[in-house]
Order: structure tokens, then C-alpha cells, then sequence
């Protein structure tokens, strides 16, 4: 790449500015290894074992291209809010062993939704059933069939389906854990960030 004079760190801030509102970045290996994004500054969930990063790195691994989701700040229940994660493959003009980046920015609209509604919005994404949902929260099944109904209505889609479908596309759901069955578990004191 630098014998034909490309710089890929080029490439991949050209990118990241197509990202409205970044505030954060770094750059995803395929080793393991992540470096901060020159010219972004560093953030907590970009920390190395970062459950944020994993679900970004996840992404990747599993094909998506680009992939935009919801993260809880201070804890479970956001109750600093949330931040947006975003991630994005190495395209073509970079080495292969980049694997791709992950950038913090601001969540943008939430629609209305509550902390509650976008952690089942994950489990919806993930194609669970309301059992399934109810099981990964630990709440009854009405709560998890009161929750869609208010998500329903928040997104203005008539099934479940295209609920998804808009919640995906929009990036307005917390992840799932891989291999937990639930929402990402983040320790509240570990993400704390400043306003």
C-alpha cells in the first residue's frame, strides 16, 4: 500500500466522516488488535474488552458491511442515555489485515423509545419470539406483548416485522449478546462518561 503511495488511514477517516456527529473512533484488526482512529478522540467503549466493541467486531465478522446500533450509557436501564455505535468493513484499498473500524457518536432520535423498548427492539432484530424475549429479560410475556405494542406504534408499523426491518435499518436497538441469549450486560460504573 505505501509503494503505491496509498495511505489507508486515509481511506478509513474518508469514511468515518460520513458518520454525522463522531466523536470517537478506532480502527478493528484481524487479530484482536484495535488502534485509535487518528484525528478522533479515545472513549470508554472503545476500551479493548469493550462488550461495544465485541458487538461491533461481531458485525463485521458476520458479514455486514456497515452496521449502525444503540448503546446504554452508566449501566443497563441508560441512565446517561445512550450512545451510537457504529461499524464498518475495511473496504478494498485497505490491507487485509484491517479488519474494519468502530466509531462513538451522539444516538440521534430515539423515536420515543425507552431503554426498555430497545433492548426488546435487539431481541426482535435477533428474531426471537415474545417467550424468547420474555425469558431473555426475565418479565412475563404481557409485558414483553405491552412493550411491542408501544414499539408499534412508536415506529408506525403495523407488524412485528417491519418493526424490525425499521429498527435495524435505523439503528435503534440494543444488541444481543453472543452467547447469552440477553442484552449485552455492561457493569454501570464501567462506561460512565462525561457530559
Amino acid at each position: 500500500m505505501l509503494a503505491l503511495a496509498v495511505d489507508p488511514m486515509r481511506s478509513l477517516l474518508a469514511a468515518a466522516r460520513l458518520v454525522q456527529g463522531a466523536i470517537a473512533g478506532a480502527v478493528l484488526h484481524d487479530d484482536g488488535r484495535m488502534d485509535p482512529l487518528p484525528g478522533l478522540a479515545g472513549h470508554p467503549l472503545l476500551a479493548d474488552d469493550s462488550p461495544a466493541v465485541h458487538a461491533a467486531r461481531d458485525a463485521i465478522t458476520s458479514g455486514h458491511v456497515y452496521t449502525s446500533f444503540l448503546w446504554p450509557l452508566g449501566g443497563r436501564h441508560a441512565p446517561e442515555g445512550h450512545a451510537r455505535i457504529t461499524a464498518m468493513a475495511s473496504t478494498e484499498d485497505v490491507p487485509a489485515a484491517l479488519a474494519g473500524m468502530v466509531l462513538v457518536s451522539p444516538p440521534g432520535t430515539l423515536r420515543g423509545l425507552t431503554p426498555r423498548e430497545l433492548e426488546v427492539l435487539g431481541l426482535l432484530v435477533d428474531g426471537r419470539s415474545n417467550f424468547q424475549i420474555a425469558a431473555a429479560l426475565v418479565v412475563a410475556q404481557r409485558t414483553v406483548a405491552a412493550h411491542l405494542e408501544h414499539i408499534l406504534a412508536k415506529l408506525s408499523a403495523p407488524t412485528r416485522t417491519l418493526a424490525a426491518v425499521r429498527a435495524e435499518r435505523e439503528g435503534l436497538y440494543v444488541p444481543v449478546a453472543s452467547g447469552t441469549g440477553g442484552p449485552y450486560r455492561v457493569p454501570a460504573a464501567r462506561f460512565r462518561t462525561t457530559r
